[in-house]
């Protein structure tokens, strides 16, 4: 069983590889990242064992699609991540918040003041919701990489997280709702 499912695999990877390494490019992965994105997404594929779950060729397809493409998000966000602030910089949230609009088409629509209102909010959090904020949402670590570095339990960090989206959200809430009036 073991052998076939090796097989099947070897076949997906030389049947739909270059499918799935357009797909990436499309999306906007550079060229010499965009085989190990496919691979990374046909490992995970047969580590999860869907090759034995999924019944036909168009299901098989559409979940390998879907696994690159999530490879690919995971792609940008490591790439975000790098282009961030060093621990040793001395760069408040204000700015990394600012100069992240830059990267990220989507929040180039945030102004400085926008910034400044976030920031407020930020500030008014307690300081364990806040230093999980900040490294979740603003510096977009992962809850294993804010555990680590807070010497908390992962279930910990994301109770906090959990407790700080429900306040920012209320907070911002008002925020967007004074804007609109």
């Amino acid at each position: 069983m073991l052998q076939d499912k090796d097989e099947l695999l070897q076949a997906l990877i030389t049947e739909y590889a270059q499918m799935y390494m357009k797909l990436a490019v499309s999306i906007g992965v550079p060229y010499d990242d965009v085989e190990d994105i496919v691979m990374e997404a046909f490992w995970s594929f047969y580590r999860a064992d869907y090759i034995g779950k999924l019944e036909n060729e168009k299901a098989i397809k559409a979940m390998l699609a879907r696994i690159v493409e999530n490879k690919c998000i995971d792609y940008f966000r490591r790439e975000k991540r790098s282009i961030g602030p060093n621990e040793d910089e001395d760069v408040s949230e204000l700015d990394y918040i600012a100069d992240h609009t830059k990267y990220d088409p989507l929040q180039a629509v945030i102004s400085r003041e926008s910034c400044g209102q976030i920031y407020e909010v930020l500030d008014g959090l307690k300081k364990p919701w806040k230093d999980v904020t900040v490294m979740y949402f603003i510096q977009e670590l992962t809850t294993e990489e804010i555990s680590k570095r807070l010497e908390i339990t992962n279930d910990v960090c994301r109770s906090r997280i959990s407790r700080a989206r429900k306040y920012l959200k209320e907070k911002l809430q008002s925020c967007i709702d004074k804007d609109h009036l």
